[in-house]
C-alpha cells in the first residue's frame, strides 16, 4: 500500500472522530479578540463559516469539527462558527472569521480506493475441530427432533406403532442405524447460523470433524468406508459429484475448506485399514500422476507403475526411490523415443516415512494376492470385509467397481491440495 493512500485513511478516520481539547483560557481571549472586532467581522464571518461544536468540559472546551486543525482556536486555518453555552443559560451564538490575510483552505479528502481483500484462504480453518462438528449435528438433532414431534403430534398413532424415533444429541451415544441415518439426512437438511445450507465442500469438512470426534472418544465407526454407512457415503456423493472451485465477483478463486492434513488427522488418509490406504493410493495418484476422471483412474494398472531406484553420483551409498507412470499411455508404440518427462513421478518422503507415498505403495503391494501384481488391467482391488492389522493379505482380487471408484474420487477432488495440483497442471498445459 502507498503512503498517500495510508494517509488518505488516517485522514477519514481522522475527521469522522476528530476531538481536540482547548484550554479554556485561550478560548476567552480568542471570543474577546472578536467581539473588539465589532459587527461587521460577525458578519463578514457567517457567509464563509462551517459549523463547528465546542463545549465545556470541566477546565477545557472541547473543540470537535471535520477540518484539518493545527494547534488551538487562535491558530486555525479554517474559518469556523464557535457555539458556546454560558453557565448563566445565555446561548450566544458567534459566528467569525479569521483575521484578515488568511485565506480558508479547503480541504479535499480523496476518494479512497478498495481495498484489496484478505486472502480468502485466510479465514479458512487449517486443521479439524471435532467440537464444531458435535455442535452442528447437535443442532441439527434438536432441530429434527422437535419436527418429528410435532408431525406426532397432528396425526393419530397406528396401532403398535414403535416409539416416536429421536436422535441423540450425544455422537457417541448414537446406535450405527441411527447414525447412518442421521448423517445422511444431515447431507440435505444441516444448516449454518443464518439458516442457510451448507457449501458441499464446508459439510465434508463437517463430516471430517464428526468423524475426528468418533475416533477421539473411543467409537471405531469409519463413517466413509464401513459398510454400515454405504448409505450416507451415497448421500454424500450426490452433494459432492458436481463440485467446482468457486470464484467470488472480484475473480479470487475460493479454496476448498477441506485439506490434505485433515484427512491425516481423522484417519482417512494412511495405512489404518485396507479402505484408507486404497483411498491414499487414490490421493497420491490424483495429486501426482493428475489422474482426475474415472476412466483415467481405471486405466491404471500394477504393470505401468515402473519403480525406479536412483542413485546420488557424489555418494553411491544414496539412493532415492521413485514410481513413476507413463502420462500418454500408448506413446511408446507409435515408435517414439519414450523420455523422462514424458513420465508422471511419485517421490520418497524420507522426513515422514509414515506419509511416504512409496512405502505406502509398497505396502500396497505386500498386502495384495502375489497372482494380481503383474496385472496390466487393474490396480485398485477390493479390500476384504474382515481383517486384522496383522493379516497377510488385505485384498481380494477382483477389482472395485465403477461406482465405488466415482465416490472416491469424488471426495478426493474436493481437496484443497488436489485442486491446486489439477490448476497449476492446466496452467501449464495452456503454455
Amino acid at each position: 500500500m502507498n503512503n498517500s493512500l495510508e494517509n488518505t485513511i488516517s485522514f477519514e478516520e481522522y475527521i469522522r472522530v476528530k476531538a481536540r481539547t482547548i484550554p479554556q483560557h485561550r478560548m476567552k481571549e480568542f471570543l474577546d479578540s472578536l467581539a473588539s472586532k465589532g459587527p461587521e467581522a460577525l458578519q463578514e464571518f457567517q457567509q464563509t463559516a462551517t459549523t463547528t461544536m465546542v463545549y465545556q468540559q470541566g477546565g477545557n472546551c472541547i473543540y470537535t469539527d471535520s477540518t484539518e486543525v493545527a494547534g488551538s482556536l487562535l491558530e486555525l486555518a479554517c474559518p469556523v462558527t464557535t457555539s458556546v453555552q454560558q453557565q448563566t443559560q445565555q446561548e450566544q451564538q458567534i459566528q467569525v472569521q479569521q483575521p484578515q490575510q488568511v485565506q480558508a483552505q479547503t480541504v479535499q479528502v480523496a476518494e479512497v480506493e478498495p481495498q484489496p481483500q484478505p486472502s480468502p484462504e485466510l479465514l479458512l480453518p487449517n486443521s479439524l475441530k471435532p467440537e464444531e462438528g458435535l455442535e452442528v449435528w447437535k443442532s441439527w438433532a434438536q432441530t429434527k427432533n422437535a419436527e418429528l414431534e410435532k408431525e406426532s403430534q397432528n396425526r393419530l398413532a397406528p396401532i403398535g406403532r414403535r416409539q416416536l424415533l429421536r436422535f441423540q444429541e450425544d455422537l457417541i451415544s448414537s446406535a450405527v442405524a441411527e447414525l447412518n441415518y442421521g448423517l445422511c439426512l444431515m447431507t440435505r437438511e444441516a444448516r449454518n447460523g443464518e439458516g442457510e445450507p451448507y457449501d458441499p465442500d464446508v459439510l465434508y469438512y463437517i463430516f471430517l470433524c464428526i468423524q475426528k470426534y468418533l475416533f477421539e472418544n473411543g467409537r471405531v465407526d469409519d463413517i466413509f468406508s464401513d459398510l454400515y454407512y454405504i448409505r450416507f457415503t451415497e448421500w454424500l456423493h450426490e452433494v459432492l459429484k458436481d463440485v467446482q472451485p468457486r470464484v467470488t465477483p472480484l475473480g479470487y478463486v475460493l479454496p476448498s475448506h477441506v485439506t490434505e492434513e485433515m484427512l491425516w488427522e481423522c484417519k482417512q488418509l494412511g495405512a489404518h485399514s485396507p479402505s484408507t490406504l486404497l483411498t491414499t493410493l487414490m490421493f497420491f495418484n490424483t495429486k501426482y500422476f493428475l489422474l482426475k476422471t474415472v476412466d483415467q483412474h481405471m486405466k491404471l494398472a500394477f504393470s505401468k507403475v515402473l519403480r525406479q531406484t536412483k542413485k546420488n553420483p557424489s555418494n553411491p551409498k544414496d539412493k532415492s526411490t521413485s514410481i513413476r507412470y507413463l502420462k500418454a499411455l500408448g506413446i511408446h508404440q507409435t515408435g517414439q523415443k519414450v523420455t523422462d518427462d514424458m513420465y508422471a513421478e511419485q517421490t520418497e518422503n524420507p522426513e515422514n516415512p509414515l506419509r511416504c507415498p512409496i512405502k505406502l505403495y509398497d505396502f500396497y503391494l505386500f498386502k495384495c494376492p502375489q497372482s494380481v501384481k503383474g496385472r496390466n488391467d487393474t490396480f485398485y482391488l477390493t479390500p476384504e470385509p474382515v481383517v486384522a492389522p496383522n493379516s497377510p493379505i488385505w485384498y481380494s482380487i477382483q477389482p472395485i467397481s465403477r461406482e465405488q471408484m466415482e465416490q472416491m474420487l469424488t471426495r478426493i477432488l474436493v481437496i484443497r491440495e488436489i485442486q491446486e495440483a489439477i490448476a497449476v497442471a492446466n496452467a501449464s498445459t495452456m503454455h
